[in-house]
């Protein structure tokens, strides 16, 4: 029998994690005959920078998505509704608005597909825990991870909780990897790599500071920074400091880049760094990015980043997530014998775990 699935989400323009992997599952729905798909994007932002402001296309995006809602569940009458909420600040109390519009139409058990944190301050809220309990209390969800379930604070039962961590299709055949690491083994400079979005909390200044340490340890290396920058200030910030810091030819912003753009750098990297302190971050895509080229790891230990990356074997987790320790790793990673060994274990760590198959039918079972 076939499942009428109503998909609420976040999707792209703009490109960021939550985004991207929200596609990639309403392709998996769409490309099932088991399902019939409908969808709705939730978000109005352009632009990166957009993100957790207002503006006049959010607003009359709102009452565009209300009747949206209100239109393919009268029309459609959905199986399910799938939902990927917000869950902190303006997007919180926009996606508590629409579960309120649905629940009055609809009454079956919404399944939200959580993909940031609840965090303890807003939970503290009384104003905020009252609106995730109206939002969440004895609906379904999927989190991306064990370590995820405790912020739910038992507003969901174990049963109605599905364990599903992040995925994507691996784009790299072993035979093209043979070649991928034959022409890396020509860097002739250890070439780190950071790709997030240029957002401070996502830890780029605390790579810059690591840099600033290999280099009056005359250590050979090249950083590349990829990712949009959020401020004018911030780009400044980064020019200015490596400029100061007589790091020109060795630091670099690359800007904005996906699909092959990023690929190409992605083959030549022979470390990833990734020392977010985002409050919501969750999981790291990039991290499974990393372990499909066989590159080794360098992240902070917080989310499912601690179950994800296995310390010592596919890279190295952070306890004090500052340059100091980071700088620390990226000096023992200048072994080559010891970054193939662990890009080895990262790749088959992806294959067997995170790859995108596998996910498919994971995440079809779960909404069947």
């Amino acid at each position: 029998m076939v499942k009428k699935v109503l998909f609420i989400s976040p999707l792209p323009p703009p490109h960021y994690g939550s985004a991207l992997s929200s596609e990639m599952c309403l392709n998996i729905l769409r490309g099932s005959r088991d399902f019939e798909v409908r969808s709705i994007k939730l978000n109005y932002s352009r632009k990166m920078n957009d993100l957790g402001k207002i503006n006049f296309d959010k607003i009359i995006g709102i009452f565009k998505v209300k009747n949206q809602i209100k239109k393919e569940i009268k029309n459609f009458k959905p199986d399910i509704v799938y939902f990927m909420p917000a869950t902190s600040s303006l997007g919180l109390l926009r996606d508590a608005y629409f579960i309120k519009q649905i629940k009055k139409i609809w009454k079956g058990k919404i399944l939200f597909h959580i993909r940031a944190r609840i965090l303890e301050e807003d939970w503290k809220n009384k104003r905020k825990r009252k609106i995730l309990s109206g939002m969440l209390k004895d609906q379904k969800a999927i989190v991306l991870g064990e370590e995820l379930v405790r912020d739910l604070h038992g507003l969901i039962k174990n049963e109605n909780i599905f364990i599903l961590p992040n995925a994507i299709k691996n784009d790299v055949s072993d035979k093209q990897l043979k070649e991928i690491l034959k022409e890396r083994k020509k860097n002739k400079q250890l070439e780190i790599l950071f790709i997030s979005n240029m957002d401070r909390t996502k830890g780029w200044p605390k790579l810059l500071e690591a840099c600033k340490i290999l280099d009056k340890k005359n250590i050979n290396f090249r950083c590349g920074f990829v990712g949009a920058w959020q401020s004018k200030k911030d780009k400044e910030y980064f020019e200015n400091f490596v400029k100061r810091n007589n790091l020109q030819n060795k630091v670099f912003s690359l800007g904005k880049k996906i699909g092959k753009e990023k690929r190409k750098i992605l083959e030549k990297t022979d470390v990833l760094v990734f020392p977010t302190e985002y409050k919501l971050e969750t999981f790291g895509r990039v991290i499974l990015e990393a372990y499909m080229f066989m590159v080794p790891v360098i992240a902070n230990g917080i989310a499912t980043i601690l179950s994800t990356v296995k310390h010592g074997k596919t890279g190295f987790v952070l306890k004090e997530n500052n340059p100091k320790e980071i700088s620390k790793y990226l000096e023992k990673l200048q072994d080559i014998k010891l970054r193939e060994k662990i890009g080895k274990v990262g790749r088959k760590r992806f294959l067997d775990n995170f790859e995108l198959e596998n996910y498919k039918k994971e995440f079809k079972w779960i909404l069947k």
